[in-house]
């Protein structure tokens, strides 16, 4: 009986100690106490990048919470980790998560940057965070390599690009012209030298004729000058004449076209003139009895240039004196 017991009590203590230690195991095993609140966060990485399912999250090196699985996302584009966050530790929705290595080829984690804007708020249970992509040295290896395959067709081309060079540029044709026109430049380098040296001596010999020309056009220009601040202080003391005369041209401008007006209105004797057809049929009519009257006008002149003043006044009677002369003669006929 006392070793029942006995044996009773030992297989209680040893399932306790057995449970005991599967908490211990399943505690150390997450990174967390049982005693530890938490809150859990998914973090949507483009990929997991070797990060294991136990990975730890950090913030500025110090162990924040622990990642509790890896699953791939419904559209398989990315991965989504499952993190506890220990909630003595609030994130701002603004920070940054992202996987990260312990050393150059240490294990991966999950790596928290927080942001240094403090107006966001904080994440809750159950938030989805969009991660940032992790540095892939398999990606920046590809990277290289599709580089060096673009660098090798470059220098490829670069041959190909020289080879035509060599076969068209650099040709016995080419080279030959080449040489003939650095013939031609050095000619005409000659050309303009012995062209500059006759000017530079043209110049020396006319330097007094330029100096004179030079002093007279700046004489010339002394004159101008004077003749402009005469003509200014002209205009500045004839200003109110000016501006008489000025006014006075478009007074008469004003009554210029007032007259225009009026005359194609049709107003005062020209105005009627220019349109009424019986006034216009009165005035030449009466330019005509004008021109007949200066016709007749100059008949008189003539004839009294022809005649003088009193033939034009005195009519002789050669009628009377012709009758009588017959009667005298036939009366001294009979009286023989």
């Amino acid at each position: 009986m006392k070793e029942s017991h006995m044996e009773l009590k030992v297989g209680f203590f040893v399932a306790v100690g057995l449970v005991l230690l599967a908490l211990l195991v399943l505690s150390f095993s997450r990174g967390l106490t049982l005693f530890n609140h938490t809150y859990r966060l998914s973090v949507k990485l483009d990929g997991a990048a070797g990060l294991k399912p136990t990975a730890d999250v950090m913030m500025a090196g110090v162990p924040i919470g622990k990642a509790t699985g890896l699953e791939l996302s419904p559209d398989g584009h990315s991965v989504i980790v499952n993190v506890s966050i220990l909630s003595k530790y609030k994130i701002r929705t603004n920070a940054v998560f992202q996987i990260d290595a312990l050393g150059f080829l240490g294990d991966q984690y999950i790596s928290v940057t927080p942001s240094t804007n403090l107006d966001a708020g904080f994440w809750q249970e159950g938030g989805v965070v969009q991660g940032r992509s992790p540095f892939s040295m398999q990606e920046a290896v590809r990277s290289v390599a599709g580089l060096l395959d673009q660098a090798k067709r470059t220098v490829t081309d670069v041959d190909l690009a020289i080879s035509k060079i060599n076969r068209t540029v650099l040709s016995d044709q080419t080279l030959s012209n080449v040489s003939l026109t650095l013939s031609n430049v050095e000619t005409m380098t000659a050309l303009a030298r012995e062209m500059a040296q006759g000017a530079e001596d043209l110049i020396q010999t006319n330097t007094p004729s330029v100096n004179t020309a030079v002093a007279n056009l700046r004489s010339f220009s002394d004159r101008l000058n004077l003749m402009a601040g005469d003509m200014e202080r002209m205009v500045a003391t004839n200003q109110p004449a000016v501006n008489q005369a000025i006014e006075n041209l478009r007074d008469t401008s004003a009554s210029f076209k007032q007259v225009a007006a009026d005359l194609e209105a049709g107003k005062g004797l020209a105005g009627g003139l220019l349109k009424d057809a019986e006034m216009k049929a009165q005035a030449a009519a009466l330019i005509s009895n004008a021109n007949a009257m200066a016709a007749a006008f100059s008949d008189f002149g003539s004839n009294l240039n022809q005649r003088g003043i009193w033939s034009m006044l005195w009519k002789p009677k050669h009628t009377e004196r012709s009758e009588k002369t017959p009667e005298a003669a036939h009366g001294g006929a009979a009286g023989k």
